[in-house]
């Protein structure tokens, strides 16, 4: 994959004008073998659910309720997988100066429509790959994004890119699942899900224990429209495989809980999100 990141905006035509962004002298630099193959599966994943996507899942205003615990009013945020802005744009009307990174271009049209004004700043970008050369106050990886990086080296590479990107006084918060229970699961589950009042998509997910993958396929049953089929690959983690992570990328653990009003984490039950703040070594 391209380590290019590109403030994105809609194009009839491509563009030759994209420079590739070099990671300056004192960043911490990617593994080598870091390829961001889980980004491109997951490209193609997005761009295929892209115009559906606000019907399956809800947008989530709690996260910017959180976060106005945790900053200062106004503060900047880097979200990695922005998507159609489900989590940046209730961000925005908090007062906070949003930047979105994403890989799938359909994803960041559908933002532009939803995003008139402007106010989330989208970024093209291979989120394993990616440097900006600025950081944030707060660095947000919500809705298991750090988990479509389907292999540890690419998770590591993930968290060094999460790592150069915050303020030396800043938080990082990573929004994961609970795996206990998808990590016994020994056959494909089957999920029907809503997609508006348009029709409806089966997911079928299959683990595979030994490499902690997760292979999903969403078949999308539109009306009028032939049924299409998307697939992708996810790599689940344990919390305390997430802490040696952040300790990799120099972050320590300063809180874990079972949702964005700091219920109490205790394990166990993958029906549970864990959301993990870190915040830089000194």
């Amino acid at each position: 994959m391209s380590a290019t990141t590109t403030a994105w905006e809609p194009a009839t035509e491509p563009t030759a004008t994209d420079e590739a962004v070099t990671a300056p002298d004192e960043a911490v630099t990617a593994p080598d073998g870091a390829t961001g193959l889980g980004t491109a599966i997951t490209t193609a994943y997005s761009d295929a659910l892209a115009s559906v996507y606000d019907d399956i899942y809800p947008g989530t205003p709690e996260i910017a309720e959180y976060l106005v615990t945790l900053t200062e009013p106004g503060a900047s945020v880097l979200e990695l997988g922005v998507g159609t802005g489900r989590v940046a744009l209730p961000l925005a009307d908090h007062g906070f100066q949003v930047h979105g990174v994403e890989t799938s271009e359909q994803m960041l049209a559908r933002l532009a429509e939803k995003d008139p004004q402007g106010r989330i700043t989208p970024v093209l970008g291979d989120l394993v790959q990616l440097d900006l050369e600025r950081t944030f106050d707060v660095v947000l990886a919500p809705f298991n994004v750090l988990c479509c990086a389907m292999t540890v080296d690419e998770q590591i590479a993930m968290m060094h890119a999460i790592a150069r990107h915050t303020a030396a006084d800043g938080h990082v918060v990573i929004e994961t699942f609970d795996p206990s229970d998808y990590h016994v699961q020994r056959k494909a589950d089957i999920t029907t899900r809503p997609a508006g009042t348009r029709g409806v998509v089966i997911e079928s997910l299959e683990v595979l224990p030994a490499s902690q993958n997760m292979l999903l396929n969403s078949t999308l049953f539109l009306d009028g429209a032939a049924p299409t089929s998307s697939s992708t690959v996810m790599r689940y983690l344990w919390p305390s495989e997430l802490d040696l992570l952040a300790a990799i990328a120099r972050l320590e653990l300063v809180g874990r809980y079972a949702g964005w009003q700091e219920q109490p984490f205790d394990g166990g039950d993958s029906r549970k999100m864990c959301v993990s703040v870190f915040r830089p070594l000194a």
